[in-house]
């Protein structure tokens, strides 16, 4: 089953969540990883589909993989 790109990365940065009163503080993330990526037509609308590859190997019969790479930073306002 197909999930939307946000099913997929919301989980990651939910993880990185720091425990309070540890003096730590994440201002930045650069993150990388496989994901198999199609787009679909629903209501009118294009949407991005993305999940975790089913298999770290590669085979000839299995959906191409592309390779996410993604930075996000604090920015002050």
């Amino acid at each position: 089953m197909k999930t939307g790109l946000a099913d997929t990365l919301i989980p990651l940065f939910d993880a990185l969540d720091v425990p309070p009163g540890c003096g730590l503080f994440v201002t930045g993330l650069d993150l990388e990883l496989p994901l198999e990526v199609s787009t679909i037509v629903h209501k009118g609308e294009l949407l991005f589909m993305a999940q975790a590859p089913h298999s770290r190997w590669q085979a000839g019969f299995l959906p191409p993989v592309q390779r996410l790479r993604l930075r996000l930073s604090v920015e002050e306002t």
